[in-house]
């Protein structure tokens, strides 16, 4: 259904990063990239990336540099992505004026405006994006960070201010939405107390009308937990979609429904959830449930792990309690879904590398549960659960014809792009 076109070439390490963006103009000619010089650590203070694009209507295969970026990580990259028109257009996360800071910058003219805050994730128009304190996510989330400030202020379990701001690109306004602390208000657990919190993986909804971030949290014990919520686009209406502790990625099938990884409540994700799974009578129970939590993400979910965490692909009706679990029986590993706007019923996900490190991205049908893996690659088994590993982040084009995915199928850190081929 896709064929491999497009590889990029082996004088340096390209990579896009996260799953929930195009990297391909709107009119299928360009893909974004960005260049470095090193994949085997973790990007930090002084390292400086290329972004530009290659031509995938040239038979060269020439990386064409557009500008310099000096911030970045392998997870999310620098959020580089197209804005306004799709093709003459980029935005992209920067280091100015000694701030974490988001740029526009114009291809034809050259023109580059910057804003006061870091973005995290733009509405389809392009009239305004969501935002997080970068400062504060430098202390929670290395892999999905920047070095550059190192804010000692930010350090803390719970930081004043901290939550989801909204930057408004016409007016230039930036106000705070969400604020961390009225989240720790909401149905208070026991392992939320003296825990590290934060608020990350924000998605806005195809209309731009709500988006759904993760709340996280690290408690003392070392265990991490999220909750799932959504709510329109100036922080109103709330709704706690997924209370049980365990949420991973999602993406939106459309402005009703959320597809993700995670588990639903069950008695034992109650327990870790309450934090009374910690007493030390419990301790064989817990080393249990941590050997099944951590081996699904490579050997896949089976019956008893999935009963036990509750895990799996689950479509959420916003608004509602109304959930679906998929059965582990046809998607049985965490991955990184998205959904075509233009595609009906086709999500486009992942998994991570198994024992023998192969990794496969395939489509799944949500209507006729039908899985099809479009490939199965090699990944570089030494760097696999290493913070400077490559994820697929499989990605659409905005046109459904192309896929794209990071991969280290070559040894480097690479770009391999995909066609929709008509059978």
């Amino acid at each position: 259904m896709y064929k491999r076109i497009f590889r990029t070439p082996e004088d340096s390490n390209y990579f896009f990063g996260y799953y929930d963006k195009s990297p391909i103009c709107i009119n299928d000619e360009k893909h974004l990239s960005l260049r470095v010089n090193f994949f085997e650590r973790v990007p930090q203070w002084g390292d400086v990336a290329d972004i530009g694009f290659f031509d995938l209507n040239s038979n060269n295969g020439n990386f064409q540099k557009i500008c310099e970026t000096n911030i970045f990580n392998w997870q999310q990259a620098n959020m580089l992505q197209w804005f306004g028109n799709k093709h003459s257009k980029i935005a992209f996360n920067n280091l100015e004026n000694n701030k974490y800071s988001s740029v526009i910058l114009d291809l034809s003219t050259g023109n580059k405006s910057v804003y006061d805050m870091a973005l995290y994730d733009i509405s389809k128009d392009s009239s305004y994006a969501l935002c997080i304190d970068h400062e504060r996510h430098h202390w929670v989330r290395r892999g999905y960070s920047y070095d550059g400030i190192s804010n000692h202020k930010k350090r803390g379990n719970i930081i004043k201010d901290d939550g989801i701001y909204k930057l408004c690109f016409i007016n230039k306004t930036i106000s705070k939405i969400i604020d961390i602390a009225d989240l720790l208000n909401i149905k208070p657990i026991k392992s939320m107390s003296q825990a590290s919190h934060y608020v990350e993986h924000i998605m806005i909804s195809p209309s731009g009308r709500r988006f759904a971030f993760l709340h996280r949290w690290k408690s003392t014990s070392g265990d991490i937990y999220a909750r799932l919520y959504s709510c329109n686009h100036d922080g109103s209406n709330l709704y706690l979609l997924n209370d049980s502790g365990r949420m991973s990625h999602y993406c939106w099938l459309d402005d009703y429904q959320i597809f993700g990884w995670g588990g639903l409540n069950n008695s034992f994700s109650s327990l870790k959830r309450s934090g009374f799974i910690n007493h030390p009578v419990l301790n064989p129970l817990k080393l249990l449930y941590k050997k099944l939590i951590n081996s699904n993400s490579i050997d896949g979910h089976n019956s008893l792990s999935s009963f036990v965490t509750g895990d799996s692909y689950i479509i959420f009706d916003d608004l509602s309690d109304n959930k679906k679990k998929i059965s582990i029986n046809i998607l049985n590993k965490d991955g990184h879904p998205s959904c075509n706007q233009h595609i009906n019923n086709l999500v486009l996900t992942d998994t991570y590398p198994d024992t023998n490190s192969k990794v496969s991205f395939m489509l799944f049908n949500t209507k006729n549960e039908e899985v099809i893996i479009l490939d199965t690659l090699n990944s570089l088994s030494h760097t696999d659960n290493t913070p400077f590993r490559c994820d697929l982040h499989p990605k659409w084009s905005f046109s459904g014809k192309y896929i794209s995915i990071d991969t280290m199928d070559s040894t480097k850190r690479g770009i391999y792009v995909y066609k929709k081929i008509e059978l």
